[in-house]
């Protein structure tokens, strides 16, 4: 029998520290030859709410013997279809050695962790030793890890948190300064909440930059997860800040070809870029590229990697199943009868 494991679970056993070192590993795996990954695929077709879109990809470790596959759906371009909750996200982990199915996860919360982890694992290896300040654009779903992931990896003393709506600004900072016991405070503006920050986190849903690069100090890290594809490019840093950045580190570089990815390509394009200054996370884990002095720019693009969600999975699926949690599935519900074969 499979594992369904709810959002709930996964936030209840799955902390950001725990996170931020699975998917290290992953990613080292991955970088070494020890791991396989495809690259996420987006499927659109016109309805009637906007554009019907279906996101998967694929990874495996063969080291904890899983592989995993994430299969979401959601309607995009579309201002009047707002449904509550995602119309389907869930997470299948696959036993490599039986290849049967251990477990259905809730992807939402799995997705908010994962994306911070990444956030993570860059912020240790790039951002200078001493970061003690965060400045950070956005107050919503993804925010939150976003902050959490740096808190875990640096003595972060002072956030100043902005995105356009105050009381949303307002009611985040207060949160979150109870739940990390540091000092967060909301801001006016977006050039305030940069201004002379160690760390610089864009944790938004523009489709427009909303960061200048001239408003970063000399020996920032900035992150940014905002991602898009050829048929909806969307961009949270404009082309001086990939200009003034010294290094450039992308998650996956098949992944932001495949999906021509709107702020690598567009600044290549204006010139702001070369592919010279970029790199992959791995290379930076396993210290082929990485921060040079304390006077560099480090900038990260977040890209998501199937091998994190799938080791994550696997945390979280050990943990389930060693602490009782979760809900049963009976296989008949998922697996056909396997024919007997002819002697």
């Amino acid at each position: 029998m499979a594992l369904l494991i709810t959002d709930d679970v996964v936030k209840e056993i799955l902390t950001m520290k725990e996170a931020i070192e699975i998917c290290e590993i992953a990613v080292r795996q991955l970088h070494e030859g020890k791991a396989e990954n495809r690259p996420r695929n987006h499927f659109y077709v016109p309805g009637e709410n906007g554009s019907f879109m279906m996101r998967q990809f694929q990874g495996a470790l063969p080291n904890f013997g899983v592989f995993g596959v994430r299969i979401t759906t959601d309607i995009i371009g579309s201002i009047p279809y707002k449904p509550q909750v995602r119309p389907f996200g869930l997470f299948l982990l696959f036993d490599l050695n039986t290849a049967g199915l251990l477990a259905f996860i809730h992807d939402h919360e799995l997705q908010r962790i994962r994306v911070g982890a990444e956030t993570g694992i860059a912020a240790r290896y790039l951002a200078r030793e001493d970061a003690k300040t965060v400045g950070l654009l956005g107050s919503g779903f993804q925010a939150e890890m976003q902050l959490a992931a740096v808190a875990q990896v640096r003595k972060i003393q002072r956030v100043e948190v902005y995105s356009p709506n105050r009381e949303h600004r307002t009611r985040f900072a207060q949160e979150m300064e109870g739940r990390l016991q540091i000092q967060v405070a909301p801001v006016e503006t977006a050039k305030k909440a940069v201004h002379e920050k160690d760390i610089i986190l864009a944790s938004t849903n523009a489709s427009r930059p909303i960061l200048e690069g001239g408003w970063i100090s000399e020996g920032a890290h900035v992150t940014s997860i905002v991602n898009s594809d050829h048929r909806f490019p969307r961009r949270e840093l404009d082309n001086e800040t990939f200009a003034r950045s010294n290094l450039v580190v992308i998650t996956s570089v098949e992944q932001s070809r495949q999906d021509h990815a709107a702020d690598i390509f567009e600044t290549v394009d204006a010139g702001a870029l070369t592919w010279e200054r970029v790199c992959e996370l791995g290379d930076v884990v396993t210290g082929k590229r990485g921060r040079r002095n304390d006077k560099e720019i480090t900038l990260f693009k977040n890209n998501a990697l199937a091998v994190e969600f799938t080791a994550l999975a696997w945390k979280v699926f050990e943990t389930a199943q060693k602490d009782g949690l979760g809900e049963e599935i009976p296989s008949h519900y998922y697996a056909g009868l396997k024919p007997l074969l002819e002697k």
